[in-house]
């Protein structure tokens, strides 16, 4: 019987190199290894191995860290887990508009919502920019 395997990326890597910011995504720890290198390969041209035991843990669900190139150059590395991340932003966004009801900020989640809020902006904007080229 085959193995499933589990295609959800739940790491999350931001790779800083002077000013510079990159992301990248993974599996587990052994993928964000092999993605980390490959990352920092094709955005600097640098060649790296990607040591996750370095890291710092900031919080339950954070690290922090330096790798460093071939050639001694420091990359910034902070790695965090998607999953708590995803929890902790769909319980923040529950608790607005107050604890019961529904209010006019709890009718928030659905696609639809974000693509009206959208429209509202563009709307006004080009009101604005006709009212602008009126006077």
């Amino acid at each position: 019987m085959r193995n499933k395997i589990n295609k959800r990326n739940k790491l999350a890597c931001v790779l800083s190199y002077k000013g510079q910011t990159r992301k990248c995504f993974a599996r587990d720890w052994d993928h964000l290894k092999q993605r980390g290198s490959e990352a920092i390969r094709r955005t600097w041209y640098l060649w790296c191995n990607v040591n996750l035991a370095d890291l710092h843990s900031v919080s339950s669900n954070e690290w922090h860290g330096i790798v460093y190139s071939v050639c001694g150059k420091s990359i910034n590395v902070r790695v965090y887990d998607r999953e708590d991340r995803v929890k902790e932003a769909a319980k923040l966004l529950g608790s607005i508009g107050g604890s019961s009801g529904t209010g006019k900020k709890k009718v928030r989640g659905d696609s639809n919502y974000y693509r009206v809020l959208r429209y509202k902006g563009l709307e006004k904007q080009r009101k604005k920019h006709d009212k602008s080229n009126n006077k």
